[in-house]
């Protein structure tokens, strides 16, 4: 693929427009992309705002924290310790760092399988800021199967490895990937870490107002929580113009950062599996998605491309370098990271390079009826509850609206397999579909209703609405319904995408969802007056709340 600069700058520029568009549909107050090629970048834009209060006008310098694409700076500089002889892929990591334990079952995890999200280990609970501590604590949590077995996302994995990476060097972190990564790909103003000192540079941090409900367009948006970060999993901020050094960078064969072995084995896929690939509607997708010693490897209309998402809280970014076509896209916009607008913008932008005359779908949210399994159309009750039947239907203009009561509402896309809707008497919980079935926190809604299963009464103790001090993942609901119980996130960086089911695999601990695989576990208890007050997920706890 050969495009003109002239043809880069006029994709740009309706992708921005796009963009703008889009934003209006998530809570994102704005953002920047860009567009480059091996030698530096060809074209950028801004749209929206960087500080909603304030009214400032987004700006094509500002920074962002760019979250897990962190990752790939982190890997990067352990591939270049291996090339130093300081690190051996296939040398389990306790051999270096006695101290540590990777909870339970022991095994042992090499970089290898940190590198790649195969070492079985949990995605991570953030509840304590330090990422030694974090790493520390993982003696106390569950680990699934064999080592290389399968691809599961850990952030506590590429703590490890900076944690790694400082023990044999004897630096820290932060002066490390400055040092050796960001200064010699081009982008040494880069940030190493998020500090106080740095704040004033970044666009400020967004988020819903209200995290206990699912966000539908109109709803507030208000500025994120603010704290420093310096762990390996997410300790870079940057501008689109210094990131997009870095996606030069992984457009060329690695020099001068690391050796041709070192970084073929960053771009080439190992692991069984990779990161979901977030669509909106019939937005662009990939035909596979493998995660390399570092990266993610997606094949994009049979091109050979490295992708990377990283959300924090207050921001989501993406990072698509197509290496067959020689062009790479940046996106960084300050919307909280569970609603990626970053990566959908990012694909459409790549997808426009490809096709200068493609002309993106819709940036709308509404679900139109090619969207829709005709199952999920009609009218659905739940047989053990006297509350209003949920009507799933089509307008004239063939938008999918769901009725119940006395007022309708639409329905709307998330990124997971649930829907939400403006109803307002719906939206408190987000709505799961299943074949001629909507599930909605405890109700489960047929089209022909059934006797539900009953509940153990000793797990009805268990249900409620609890929150914690961490930002990432801020509060969640348990419901009892259909004979069990189900844990249900509206919103939160950490947080499931979709309703996870909890299942009972020791007196009091469960495991978070139906794949015996999972290592996530939530512990209950103690109970006061039969009533469960506070629960532990992968380690960090919430408290019940007053609140249903």
């Amino acid at each position: 693929m050969t495009l003109s600069a002239q043809v880069v700058t006029e994709v740009v520029a309706r992708a921005v427009d796009y963009a703008a568009a889009f934003s209006r549909e998530t809570p994102v107050p704005g953002g920047v992309l860009a567009v480059v090629g091996p030698d530096g970048e060809i074209a950028s834009a801004a749209w929206g705002l960087a500080d909603l209060a304030a009214g400032v006008t987004m700006d094509v310098g500002h920074r962002f924290e760019i979250g897990s694409i962190s990752k790939v700076v982190t890997a990067v500089l352990v591939h270049q310790l291996v090339d130093e002889g300081l690190i051996n892929l296939d040398r389990p990591v306790v051999d270096v760092l006695p101290w540590l334990s990777f909870g339970t079952p022991d095994a042992a995890i090499t970089p290898r399988h940190l590198l790649s999200h195969t070492a079985g280990l949990v995605l991570g609970a953030d509840s304590i800021p330090d990422e030694l501590a974090q790493v520390w604590s993982m003696r106390s949590l569950t680990r699934s199967g064999e080592p290389g077995e399968r691809f599961h996302y850990s952030n506590l994995g590429y703590m490890t490895l900076g944690v790694l990476a400082s023990a044999v060097t004897g630096e820290p972190l932060a002066s490390l990937v400055s040092s050796r990564v960001l200064g010699p790909v081009g982008a040494g103003s880069a940030l190493g870490a998020v500090t106080h000192a740095d704040r004033a540079s970044m666009a400020v941090g967004h988020w819903p107002l209200h995290d206990d409900r699912p966000w539908v367009p109109g709803d507030p948006v208000t500025a994120a929580t603010w704290f420093e970060v310096a762990s390996a999993d997410g300790n870079v901020a940057a501008s689109a113009a210094e990131l997009g050094r870095f996606a030069s960078w992984l457009l060329g064969d690695g020099s001068p950062v690391l050796s041709s072995a070192s970084f073929d084995a960053l771009v080439t896929p190992w692991a069984p599996g990779g990161e979901d690939v977030h669509t909106w509607g019939p937005t662009p997708s990939a035909e596979s998605s493998r995660y390399g010693l570092g990266i993610n490897v997606e094949s994009i209309g049979g091109h050979h491309c490295v992708t990377h998402g990283g959300g924090m809280v207050g921001y989501a970014t993406f990072l698509l370098a197509d290496r067959d076509a020689g062009l790479g896209v940046v996106v960084l916009t300050n919307g909280s990271g569970e609603h990626p607008a970053a990566h959908v913008i990012a694909r459409v932008v790549h997808r426009m390079l490809q096709d200068p005359e493609w002309g993106p779908p819709s940036a709308s949210g509404v679900v139109r009826s090619d969207e829709l399994d005709r199952s999920l159309l009609g009218t659905f009750a739940d047989a053990a509850a006297a509350v209003p039947a949920l009507t799933v239907a089509l307008d004239d203009d063939g938008a999918v609206v769901v009725s119940s009561g006395d007022a309708t509402g639409r329905l709307l896309r998330t990124w997971g397999s649930r829907f939400v809707t403006d109803h307002p008497d719906l939206r408190t919980y987000p709505l799961s579909p299943a074949p001629h079935t909507w599930r909605w926190g405890p109700r489960v809604l047929r089209g022909a209703p059934t006797t539900p299963r009953a509940v153990d009464p000793l797990l009805e103790a268990y249900v409620g609405h609890y929150r914690t001090w961490s930002p990432w993942f801020t509060n969640l609901r348990i419901v009892a319904r259909d004979g069990g119980l189900a844990l249900i996130a509206p919103v939160g960086v950490e947080a499931p995408g979709d309703d996870q089911d909890l299942v009972e695999v020791a007196d009091g601990v469960f495991r978070i969802g139906l794949d015996p695989w999972l290592p996530e576990r939530l512990v209950v208890g103690p109970l006061v007056d039969g009533v469960c007050i506070s629960v532990v997920r992968d380690g960090c706890a919430y408290s019940r709340t007053p609140t249903p």
